[in-house]
């Protein structure tokens, strides 16, 4: 009730968002609801259409805006949204975000595409959502919210992230744009965001780029939470030799976790041939995700995806257009990590066998896309396409200097270290121990397994006047788990100027991540026999304008199966049922001499039931669908129990006030209500709930014509906030004995992760 309380105190405030670019695009603080409404948009069907057509729930956030509200990376973007659960925890998966309610061990089932490339990572099929993506060269971010599998194909299980960037193409006459992004924030953190679009004649061209590092927040600059204290990574009985080591000249034994990332997204275009590029890469140490008992923060946790494309468009005098797409695509994750297992048999499982290991994985594939569309009448419309992709695919994890059960080309089954229990494997009682680092290269070919997918699929469009009808059916096969046919079926229907309703069924899958299928580790199971999850979604859309004001309010049922939880384990079912309302108001600005003042509220209501219970006294999940229910059918119940980590109402408020021609002030709110945990998590079993709690953050924008600067203060107040904890959260919060002794944790992945207090950013940007 605080947080509600200072939340209607908080709203009377202002908030800042800065922002710069040139004024050959969109002016800072330039946009009507009108605007918004004439938006095309290519989410909804993969072809570009009206907002308010598209058979689809989605959210649109523009350059505009983007400038306005002084966002400096994707996770920002998304925080403001409705239908997200954010979680950060500075670690390699900066920000985990669960899209609809649907918790997972990572940003694996919402896929995130730039200008409609899928981005995910092939082995894990997550993304990184850190801070790798330019801004800048953004035109505006689609969110489609639900699932998309008979437009997308696999994968597209929660929803879609699709970033368009600005392009040379549309330029109003030949030259060039280019923007330079300097950024400055808290914790030693530095970042360089830059785009350029040019055209000329029949080329045309556009680049967009970033580099960013960051020291990272310390322990005093977060909440407190006790498995995340530095007594815990320089105590000797826990690590022992390990603390005669380090990572890049730092002593293990201390908390650091730094961040380096960067990425280059490009094409360059001749009349109707495009080729491109999308390369990133993230170096980030792990931050709060495990606990000190378990794991040293301070490392270098790498992926890396490069991909190169070619794309012709054309249409045939037939009237047909077509659509021609060829990729190739590397990727690679790798990095260090010094762990810390207790070993149960000594007292108060204080001590531990210790390594520090080297892991790596590689993959690749090749795509080849066809796509057609054919507008048989004015009312009619057709469309289908064919996709083949072939991956090389990691199987497991190589890990060298870690536990006899990983694979390691570098070392032989008769290398069973000390203790016989592999050959990186000490004791923390151990004065020394080797370490041997940055060996692993190319994939050895018995690590490595080739896969097929095969795909069709058929949309219709019939629209009328006032009305619309779409169907899809999509038709997908892989070498592995076999064949699955997904439908879509949409119908929209404007029954005025100001009102339009649409009502939607659609159905996806998520394949099993190879990581999941082959990859296991100490911890960790691998099931070659996963399923694919399954979804079937129905949700209706009213959205409604009327002058000043915006309204779009989604309700939505989503039945899952198969799932897939942080176990490599098909766990029964879910239920999810929601309500996404954005609403957007513009008013004149009487007192002062500027724009618009422009504001918007996004709220979220989320209902998950999961099938299955975590039974804590058992130590494994049970209910209908669970390995135990196979074991035993006294454990076969349909527990219909919330699931847990998310908030059942969030509500997302901002306010921009430009004060005059040239500086503006801008206010972003973000609430979150009370919460269980997690089922599988011990702090659930123990009754704790995360409470409610509200961040505000305030920005002030200073621009002309050509140079613009931004200062932006992020929770202000400086509120004590806790994120569930990713991935099993099962630590607990037994910290320390009667006696004041450490005690071990339950488990590697912390119950909750604290969050970072107040701090700054400025952004200065100049356009040429």
């Amino acid at each position: 009730m605080k947080a509600l309380f200072s939340f209607g105190c908080v709203l009377c405030s202002c908030v800042v968002s800065f922002s710069a670019y040139s004024q050959s695009s969109d002016e800072l603080f330039e946009l009507t609801l009108d605007d918004l409404l004439g938006l095309s948009v290519t989410s909804g069907s993969d072809r570009e259409e009206k907002l308010r057509d598209t058979p689809a729930s989605i959210q649109v956030v523009t350059a505009s805006q983007i400038r306005q509200r002084g966002y400096t990376n994707i996770s920002e973007v998304l925080s403001d949204l409705s239908g997200f659960d954010i979680n950060i925890a500075n670690s390699p998966d900066r920000v985990t975000f669960y899209q609809r309610g649907y918790r997972t061990p990572s940003v694996q089932r919402s896929l995130i595409m730039v200008n409609g490339i899928i981005n995910n990572h092939l082995w894990s099929h997550d993304f990184p959502a850190n801070r790798q993506i330019p801004l800048t060269g953004i035109e505006r971010i689609e969110v489609l919210s639900g699932p998309a599998g008979a437009v997308y194909g696999p994968n597209a299980f929660l929803g879609i992230v699709n970033i368009i960037t600005k392009k040379g193409k549309d330029l109003d006459k030949d030259g060039s744009d280019f923007t330079l992004q300097a950024q400055l924030a808290d914790f030693n953190s530095k970042g360089i965001d830059m785009s350029v679009q040019g055209k000329h004649e029949r080329w045309s061209y556009w680049l967009t780029a970033k580099v960013f590092e960051s020291d990272g927040p310390q322990l005093d600059d977060m909440a407190s939470w006790g498995f995340v204290d530095e007594k815990y990574l320089s105590d000797k009985g826990i690590w022992g030799p390990v603390l005669t080591h380090g990572h890049d000249g730092v002593p293990y034994g201390q908390y650091v976790s730094k961040d380096r990332e960067n990425a280059v997204f490009s094409e360059v275009s001749l009349d109707n041939f495009t080729v491109g590029l999308n390369h990133w890469i993230t170096h980030n140490g792990y931050g709060v995700q495990f606990s000190f008992d378990r794991g040293q923060p301070n490392a270098a946790w790498s992926r890396k995806t490069t991909m190169y494309y070619l794309e012709h468009q054309d249409t045939l005098q037939s009237g047909i257009g077509i659509k021609s797409f060829v990729s190739f695509r590397k990727e690679r994750r790798y990095g260090d990590w010094a762990e810390a297992s207790p070993d149960e048999q000594s007292e108060r499982a204080s001590l531990s066998y210790v390594t520090i290991s080297d892991w790596n994985s590689q993959s690749s594939s090749w795509k080849v896309r066809q796509d057609y569309e054919y507008q048989y009448s004015d009312i009619l419309l057709f469309a289908l396409g064919l996709k083949y992709e072939r991956k090389e695919l990691t199987k497991a994890y190589e890990i060298c200097g870690y536990w006899a059960s990983a694979f390691c080309s570098l070392e032989s089954d008769d290398e069973l270290g000390p203790y016989g229990l592999g050959k990186g494997v000490y004791y923390s009682t151990d004065k020394t121990m080797p370490v041997s680092l940055g060996g692993l290269g190319d994939m050895s070919d018995e690590n490595l397994i080739n896969t097929t997918d095969r795909g069709a699929y058929f949309r219709a469009t019939l629209k009328e006047a006032s009305w619309s009808l779409s169907g899809a059916l999509r038709w997908d096969n892989n070498s592995i788990y076999g064949t699955f046919i997904k439908p879509r079926l949409a119908a929209t229907y404007d029954y005025d100027e100001n009102n339009t309703l649409k009502l939607i069924y659609a159905t996806a899958f998520q394949e099993p991540a190879p990581i999941q299928l082959y990859g296991g580790w100490n911890g960790r199971n691998a099931n070659p026999n996963l399923l694919p999850e399954e979804v079937r979604d129905l949700s209706f859309i009213w959205m409604y304008q009327s002058g000043a004001w915006f309204s779009d309010l989604s309700t939505y049922y989503s039945k899952y199966k198969n799932v897939i939880k942080e176990e490599a384990d098909n766990a029964g079912k879910r239920d999810v049922k929601g309500i996404e309302w954005r609403l957007k108001y513009e008013t004149d600005n009487h007192w002062f001499d500027a724009a618009q003042i422009s504001s918007y509220l996004n709220y979220s209501y989320t209902d998950v039931t999961s099938y299955i219970y975590y039974d804590h006294k058992r130590g494994r999940w049970i209910g209908n669908g669970s390995a135990a229910c196979e074991e035993d059918d006294t454990l076969c119940d349909d527990y219909r129990i919330p699931l847990g980590d998310i908030a059942p109402h969030k509500l997302n408020v901002g306010v921009n006030v430009p004060v005059s021609r040239q500086w503006s002030i801008n206010t972003r709110f973000n609430y979150l209500s009370a919460r269980h945990l997690y089922l599988r998590n011990p702090l659930r079993d123990e009754g704790i709930k995360l409470g409610d709690y509200l961040t505000t953050n305030l920005s002030v924008v200073w621009q002309n014509d050509k140079l613009s600067a931004h200062f932006k203060i992020n929770n202000v107040f400086d509120s004590q906030v806790y994120h569930p904890g990713v991935g099993s959260a099962d630590s607990g919060n037994a910290f320390t004995d009667a006696d004041g002794n450490l005690l071990r944790t339950k488990g590697f992945y912390n119950s909750v992760m604290p969050q970072v207090g107040r701090n700054w950013e400025l952004v200065i940007t100049a356009s040429f």
